[in-house]
């Protein structure tokens, strides 16, 4: 079932042409010549010329075959509604996204996000089939995100050939118009071209003439002239004029929008039947009209026979192309509606807003009715409603825009509004924003007497402290929560609180009780937006019993967050990565990791699993032996945190980074990035750091010592570690515990280096032991080859056996060799085959570009999985991406997805292509 859309669906639905349209064929011609030349057309005059009624007949002139967006521009404009819309207006195509177009918005949020859309939406435009295509936006002027023209100028600048943009607006866009206008790109169409000339408005005078009135030519030509003379050609006004009749011609003077006020309170409301009157006041508040909405909010039972009398009389509304009749008020005349009721009748006006939110899908709509009622508890009580699933769909910036329109005063006194706000700083790891709104929450909360919502915000506010450095404080915090006695959607949070608190402060045996615990809590209120505010689980990974915790983890977000791709999905399979790695079965790891890489990439690469997916990267292809791509994966995420990410992050989480790439430099023989990734984490030492955490630049240091073949110095320096250290990222303490086992054998201090081993290889492993896989096949094959004569259990040494050749088969298994990217010292040569250098994957990558005719490597159909082939056939028998879903009991989502890598292995930009790659090889 797809999610109703979080904007009216009327915005996207272009106006039809009303009854006794005049037609305007000198500027319906230029009109349609320009939108099928020129990249970008562009309508620009005041209100009342007619810009949205030229281009609702041009709509009707296009050539058969020819694609249309339409999205009208709401109030305050800002870019994810704006995406939201495009994307909608763009889906009865069946574009090829390689990116979902519900995750654009989140993309746009990163650094240099706006890019990486412009690049999406262009490719997908590049994949339509069809010989001319058009976006329309009508009334840009209601833009107010910078962003959005930023976009636009983006996409228009990079537009395929066959696409055009059309845009409406009553003031001059902020695009490089005097460039395209040098570069003949843009067709303009100013007020002057859109003036009714004589014959239009004498064409107009003569349809205006009631049924069976026989004027003469000579009158109707000089009335035409007088209007034409007092009204200069603008729509409105001889609308208004020959609307209101005789009385409103016979001004002296030419009209304005003040005389259309004036002439609006005195021809036309006050010589309406009372009930018309009323009904047209208490609509005003709503953007469109619908019999059954209208009837809805102003209590009205005749909303419908009201509305055709309203059509009748032509009062400035337009018809547009919904599925069922709705209409819209020309913005001139709703404004002067809305200030006449709100002047009149003030207590109503706020009712009718009110009642206007109930209902409504959109949203950013939905709370501005209440805002601009002063209804602020209503408004908050809708965002504390709908927010959640808004963070968990990657809305954290539109909640942000939203509770910016709540001023200071009502921050004092709802400190909900406070926790919302906490909660968006989540997704971009913002944790010095995050401990400020959870601080001021915590204080509102405790005035107020909410002690369960005060003990919320502290756990969040705990858990930024600890982000911060300031883990005494976040302990304390913590220890006072962990006594209460909440509901479940408290507790969760309180117990992933405790948990993290175990991981920092290097306490292993709590960190797995806790996560069991958060874990019981969440399954008992199966919310996707709860569960989405316990990120970060590849903090508790590696600690003692924490590998079976993430599979069970990663087993529940699936049966929460459903099929369709979400950062709560691509965070299963991120945890069931982590639970097969811990256990070292490398291939199963890798497989779930290509299962998240698909919502990773889906979704727009969200910073929320950013850190899980470029780590897991690095170490897997590191194990693999993929040099190349292990280092990418690693110097994208170090990139991005120096570069993107808040301060607070940074201080914090940059050292995992560098921690992280040094442990895959190891596991290649990259002695070079060791000694770089061993500078870098000296560089950025500062008493901040988690005390779990300290240890890693002993490990660092050990790992460059023992590559170098300097045994002594990489033993002392593993000697410096303690229990804490069990608790780092993806159980560090376990590959050290395996390396320092090597090294003492090394040294010949067998029964030392047995007893260190020992441990390790006791039980089935299941569990986070076999991660000893990540000290390398090499440190495997020395540790087997030693004549360990009875130190070892068989068992032992057969549970060494199995993780070498789940290694050494990792390794042959490569899609790509090897290669070295610095040379390796005699202690972990042996265990890299030289090969020659292989392509370079990124491990977050964009929007795939259009392949180029000619590219190398020919496609062929071995490249496609046996779902993508059924897929291909399905599509070039010319079933819609529904009609797929059905056919093999797929979601739509999962469709897309499957189409979008069918055409990137192929190499073609659209469904037809692909279809004609299928059909010329017989199929």
């Amino acid at each position: 079932m797809m999610a109703a859309p979080a904007f009216a669906v009327t915005r996207i639905q272009p106006p039809r042409r009303p009854p006794g349209w005049v037609a305007r064929p000198r500027l319906q011609q230029r009109l349609l010549e320009a939108v099928q030349q020129q990249p970008v057309t562009l309508l620009c005059a005041a209100a009342g010329y007619g810009k949205t009624a030229a281009l609702a007949q041009l709509i009707h002139e296009l050539p058969p075959g020819t694609a249309l967006a339409w999205v009208d521009a709401d109030e305050d404009e800002q870019l994810p509604t704006f995406l939201a819309c495009l994307c909608a207006a763009l889906a009865s195509l069946q574009l090829p996204w390689r990116v979902a177009p519900d995750a654009l918005a989140t993309l746009a949020l990163a650094d240099r996000g706006l890019r990486e859309v412009a690049s999406t939406l262009v490719n997908a435009l590049a994949g339509a089939d069809c010989p001319r295509g058009l976006i329309v936006l009508d009334d840009g002027h209601r833009i107010v995100d910078a962003r959005v023209f930023e976009l636009l100028q983006m996409l228009i600048e990079r537009l395929p050939a066959q696409w055009g943009v059309v845009l409406a607006s009553r003031t001059e866009p902020p695009l490089a118009l005097a460039r395209w206008r040098a570069a003949d790109r843009l067709a303009e169409f100013r007020q002057a071209d859109l003036q009714f000339d004589a014959g239009e408005v004498q064409a107009l005078v003569q349809a205006a003439q009631p049924a069976g009135a026989a004027a003469a030519a000579a009158e109707l030509a000089d009335q035409a002239r007088q209007l034409l003379q007092r009204t200069q050609g603008w729509a409105a006004g001889l609308r208004l004029s020959l609307s209101v009749g005789r009385q409103a011609t016979q001004a002296g003077e030419r009209l304005t929008q003040r005389h259309l006020f004036d002439f609006l309170a005195t021809e036309v409301l006050a010589e309406m039947p009372p009930r018309l009157r009323e009904f047209l006041l208490r609509s005003a508040v709503l953007p469109e009209l619908t019999a059954e909405r209208c009837a809805r909010v102003t209590g009205m039972a005749d909303a419908a026979e009201l509305l055709d009398e309203v059509d009748r009389r032509g009062l400035f509304v337009s018809v547009l192309a919904a599925e069922q009749p709705t209409w819209r008020l020309h913005d001139l005349f709703r404004d002067f509606l809305e200030d006449r009721l709100r002047r009149e009748q003030p207590a109503q006006w706020q009712d009718l807003l009110r009642s206007a939110a109930q209902d409504e899908p959109d949203l950013a709509r939905a709370v501005g009715y209440l805002q601009r009622a002063g209804a602020w508890e209503a408004a908050l009580g809708v965002l504390a409603q709908r927010g959640l699933a808004l963070l968990a769909t990657g809305g954290a910036s539109s909640l942000l825009q939203m509770l910016a329109q709540f001023p200071p005063e009502q921050y004092a006194r709802l400190p909900d509004l406070w926790l919302l706000r906490g909660l968006c700083a989540w997704p971009g790891y913002d944790f010095d924003q995050l401990r400020h709104c959870m601080h001021q929450a915590v204080a509102g909360y405790a005035e107020a007497g909410r002690e369960r919502d005060a003990a919320l915000a502290s756990a969040h506010l705990s858990a930024a402290l600890q982000h911060m450095g300031r883990f005494e404080e976040g302990t304390r915090i913590l220890a006072r929560l962990g006594r209460l006695q909440l509901d479940d959607a408290a507790m969760a949070f309180i117990h992933y609180g405790e948990a993290c608190d175990a991981v920092v402060c290097g306490r292993p045996a709590d960190v797995a009780a806790n996560g069991a615990r958060m874990l019981a809590a969440l399954q008992r209120v199966p919310e996707p937006g709860l569960w989405q505010q316990c990120p970060l689980q590849v903090m508790m990974v590696g600690a003692p019993g924490t590998a079976a915790h993430s599979l069970r983890y990663g087993d529940a977000i699936l049966q929460v967050a459903g099929h369709a791709p979400s950062p709560l999905r691509a965070g299963a399979w991120h945890a069931r990565c982590w639970a097969a790695l811990l256990a070292g079965r490398i291939d199963e790891a890798a497989s779930a990791l290509a299962r998240a890489d698909e919502d990773f990439r889906w979704l727009g690469s969200p910073r929320m699993i950013q850190t899980d997916n470029g780590m897991l990267h690095g170490l897997l292809q590191a194990l693999r032996g993929e040099a190349l791509a292990s280092r990418a994966a690693g110097e994208a995420l170090i990139e991005d945190i120096r570069r993107a990410a808040s301060a607070s992050f940074r201080r914090v989480h940059e050292p995992a980074m560098l921690f992280n790439q040094a442990r895959a430099a190891w596991l290649l023989g990259d002695v070079a990035l060791l000694r770089e990734m061993d500078a870098a984490m000296r560089a950025v030492r500062h008493p901040a750091e988690w005390p779990s955490g300290v240890g890693a630049h002993a490990m660092v240091a050990a790992m460059l010592a023992l590559a170098e073949d300097r045994i002594a110095d990489g033993l002392q320096q593993l000697a410096l570690l303690d229990a804490r250290f069990d608790c780092y990222f993806l159980c560090a303490g376990v590959q050290a515990a395996t390396l320092h086992a090597w090294a003492l054998a090394r040294s010949g201090r067998l029964d030392e280096a047995a007893a260190r081993l020992q441990p390790l290889l006791q039980g089935p492993g299941d569990d986070e032991r076999g991660a000893a896989v990540l000290a390398g096949v090499q440190v495997l094959d020395d540790l087997r080859a030693q004549p360990w004569q009875g130190r070892l259990a068989p068992p032992a040494l057969a549970r060494l056996d199995e993780l070498l050749s789940r290694a050494r088969r990792a390794r042959a298994g490569a899609a790509h060799p090897a290669h070295l990217a610095g040379s390796a010292a005699p202690a972990l040569a042996a265990s890299v085959a030289p090969a020659a250098a292989e392509p370079v994957e990124s491990p977050t990558p964009g929007p795939a570009a259009v392949a180029a005719p000619g590219a190398a490597r020919p496609p062929a159909l071995e490249q496609l999985t046996p779902r993508e082939a059924q897929i291909l056939a399905l599509l070039a028998a010319g079933d819609s991406n529904k009609l797929i879903a059905r056919a093999l009991n797929l979601s739509v989502h999962t469709v897309k997805q499957h189409v979008a890598s069918v055409l990137g292995k192929l190499g073609v930009a659209s469904r037809g292509q692909a279809a004609a790659w299928w059909h010329a090889r017989g199929k």
